[in-house]
């Protein structure tokens, strides 16, 4: 149900048990922005694509102004519109963390800010408790409420990121515009998230990021720096079956995963290793079925008790190995061991390298994203490949464009979106080691060999002599090294 205006949302906070819960003067301090964003171009990263305008919700805090991270993406202007003030503001940006999609910004002119009482937070809600969100949908001008109850806690994936982190499920109506508003409990008043994303093809369903998430993105931005959320960086296998367990010397009262893979340079490299089973996570059981037990009788994800730690942090693990109980401490680590990494590069140019009209970078999901449903095989089996488990590699780099020109002639068509594996005999894990390898001198020739065993050898006086007029030619504004 969703009703408009302060006197509305009065309405919607009467809980019909001992008091009504007024959000009349808490709702003052949502409120709404406008947004101008541009990004960068993902196959000709020099470019940017045309500016595009949103409306989304926003609320101050006692930090600044929160929003959701989609909102501000990309950004190159935002307005403030609060309420009873006739006049936009102009606001920054303060922290963002696209992981969680939450962002913090702030009016440029400090004075303009309202007299109003910020908005505290409230805990984990309980299911099936009543909640109201708050904010401004598009179409309409004044705010609204819209009521439901929770549904889910879980781990779920953020629709901006990719990432897995704790969310909660809503059937209170989320409509475009009210993103980055706040969701409130109807049983305490408290704040209890921010509305962040609705699912696709799911009609009524909605989802919002709740307070100890937002506490972690807040304690990163007190800390000076966003470091996101962490993770152990292990790969398991539920242990339901009895045989296997057996197998892992697991006796009767144990439960818990079996290691697959650890990451390269991750929180546990070095401390867990394949075919450890891992029993509990900072003192939580870990169950055969790749859950944690939470409240009571209902399960979470496996990761609940780390990505709303910080970086740095320090939790024990237990694991069985060979039979042999052991416990560790470990310092937390970023959420950075991928090759193709799960955030989309937002609010920054793409890197890049450009040699005789071949565009080289790695790569990304936005990458990805403009290759429409014709995403090669060549990087598709890439995009779960962790640090260390593929000879050093640590990203994925492909020659994204060949822009035509004497000195390329015949590669255009086939050697696109292809893993490069060496340059004039240098190994490449990482983009950094494409530039390194072309300023090697390595006599009349530059030779790039491919995944696919294809070999693209240049000329690298024609190179030379050309380079200058393909960047003229093409508009191609070159990256500095």
């Amino acid at each position: 149900m969703m009703l408009q205006g302060a006197a509305a949302g009065a309405m919607v906070l009467v809980s019909g048990v001992a008091q009504a819960i007024d959000l009349r003067d808490t709702s003052k301090a949502v409120v709404k922005l406008y947004v101008t964003s541009q990004s960068w171009g993902a196959r000709q990263p020099w470019n940017k694509s045309p500016s595009s305008k949103a409306v989304c919700s926003a609320f101050y805090i006692p930090e600044g102004i929160l929003t959701n991270g989609h909102c501000v993406a990309d950004n190159t202007y935002i307005e403030v519109e609060i309420p009873g003030d006739p006049d936009k503001h102009e606001a920054e940006l303060v922290a963002v963390n696209h992981q969680v999609d939450l962002a913090l910004i702030r009016l440029k002119d400090e004075n303009k800010n309202p007299k109003v009482k910020p908005i505290m937070f409230d805990e984990l809600p309980l299911l099936r408790e009543k909640v109201v969100t708050v904010g401004y949908p598009v179409g309409g001008t004044q705010i609204s409420f819209t009521e439901g109850v929770v549904s889910r806690i879980d781990l779920m994936s953020y629709a901006h990121s990719g990432v897995m982190s704790l969310m909660v499920q809503t059937d209170a109506a989320i409509n475009p515009g009210n993103s980055g508003g706040p969701v409130f409990s109807d049983r305490t008043g408290g704040c209890l998230g921010v509305a962040t994303q609705v699912a696709s093809g799911g009609q009524g369903i909605g989802y919002f990021i709740p307070a100890p998430v937002i506490n972690q993105f807040l304690n990163d931005v007190k800390n000076g720096g966003i470091d996101g959320i962490p993770l152990l960086g292990v790969f398991v296998q539920p242990l339901e079956n009895p045989t296997i367990r057996e197998s892992l010397k697991m006796g009767p009262d144990l439960s818990g995963v079996r290691v697959i893979f650890v990451a390269k340079g991750s929180t546990v490299d070095g401390v867990v290793q394949s075919d450890d089973v891992l029993l509990e996570i900072d003192g939580i059981k870990v169950l055969n079925d790749a859950k944690l037990p939470f409240r009571g009788d209902s399960k979470i994800g496996l990761m609940y008790p780390v990505v709303t730690k910080q970086v740095g942090d320090e939790i024990t693990v237990k694991i069985s190995r060979n039979g042999e109980i052991i416990k560790k401490k470990v310092r937390l680590g970023p959420y950075n061991f991928k090759v193709v990494p799960p955030v989309p590069l937002y609010d920054k140019q793409p890197r890049f390298f450009d040699i005789g009209g071949f565009i080289i970078r790695a790569v990304e999901p936005r990458y990805i994203a403009s290759l429409g449903n014709q995403v090669p095989q060549t990087i598709t089996e890439y995009s779960d490949t962790v640090y260390g488990e593929i000879d050093g590699m640590e990203e994925l780099v492909v020659i994204a464009e060949v822009f035509a020109a004497s000195v390329n002639k015949g590669y255009s068509g086939w050697v696109e979106d292809v893993r490069v594996m060496k340059i004039n005999d240098m190994d490449i894990h990482k983009l950094d080691d494409v530039v390194q390898a072309f300023a090697k001198d390595t006599g009349p020739y530059h030779v790039i060999e491919l995944e696919n065993k294809a070999k693209i050898v240049l000329d690298r006086q024609e190179l030379e002599k050309e380079q200058s007029a393909i960047r003229m030619r093409y508009n191609i504004v070159p990256m500095r090294w």
